[in-house]
């Protein structure tokens, strides 16, 4: 009987990201401004986000000085977009007023729609300053960037029979592509004798990523991830998508044993939206 090779592509994933949160990912710098500091009347920071992802900046802020509504300070905190440059102002998103007193306070600002297709090397920024004239107290406090960073898992349907010297090329995501970010895929596949009996030998598969290009960014020629064998490569395959290109993304899978392919079940990359 001719030996079979099946690949059990249940597929253990490597979560590079905490799930399960709109805002699963953020990014918090502190600020000063006015007297004694090194900015006088206005001060922004810049948080690279991977594009097409929808922000919240959350500022907390106070003043110094004695107490007493006489010497609070007006001040203005503006979100913006990224520009076409990373060191230029972008679109305004939004301006709140906010009213300094010597206790801390929260003001949160969201971005609406799909975020911006400029991405992690154009930043976003945030901007607090003076509502007016010149205060005798300085201001402080942090401002946290909160991004949807929620993990992405995708089906990936293996079906079908590889032969041996064979390749099979298989689609998978949509043809949006899948922006800014890490995609990270795992798989176990055994040695099978006949249909229903896995076989004692090793298998040695070359599974390559292929960006929407046309183009092979990543090839991995390894064994079944969960190889008990430690002198054998485990198949584990790591990509860092830079740009936010649209497009269809797929595996090309060659089968370079001896022995035939079979696919019996799915396999599930993770995507982890990331400038990191």
């Amino acid at each position: 009987m001719k030996k079979i090779t099946t690949i059990l592509a249940s597929v253990a994933l490597f979560v590079l990201a905490n799930a399960g949160s709109t805002f699963a990912s953020n990014i918090t710098k502190t600020f000063e401004f006015g007297p004694g500091t090194q900015y006088s009347s206005s001060v922004f920071r810049t948080f690279p986000v991977p594009c097409g992802r929808q922000v919240a900046a959350v500022v907390k802020f106070k003043r110094l000085g004695p107490s007493g509504t006489s010497n609070n300070i007006p001040i203005i905190i503006e979100l913006r977009e990224p520009d076409t440059a990373a060191n230029q102002e972008g679109p305004l998103v939004e301006a709140r007023n906010a009213n300094a007193t010597t206790s801390e306070q929260i003001v949160t600002i969201l971005s609406f729609g799909g975020g911006s297709p400029r991405g992690c090397t154009l930043p976003w920024r945030v901007r607090v300053k003076y509502g007016a004239g010149t205060p005798s107290f300085a201001i402080s406090g942090t401002i946290r960037i909160d991004y949807d960073g929620t993990v992405k898992r995708i089906s990936i349907p293996f079906t079908g029979v590889l032969f041996k010297g064979e390749s099979k090329s298989i689609s998978f995501g949509d043809t949006a592509g899948f922006a800014q970010g890490i995609i990270e895929i795992t798989a176990d596949w055994h040695h099978q004798l006949t249909t229903v009996l896995p076989g004692p030998n090793p298998i040695k598969l070359r599974i390559e990523l292929v960006n929407p290009g046309g183009t092979t960014v990543r090839s991995v020629e390894a064994f079944s991830s969960n190889e008990a064998r430690s002198e054998l490569t485990k198949f584990k395959l790591t990509h860092k998508v830079a740009s936010c290109a649209p497009g269809q993304w797929k595996l090309k899978i060659t089968n370079t044993d001896t022995s035939d392919t079979a696919f019996l079940d799915n396999a599930s990359p993770v995507f982890v939206p990331s400038c990191s």
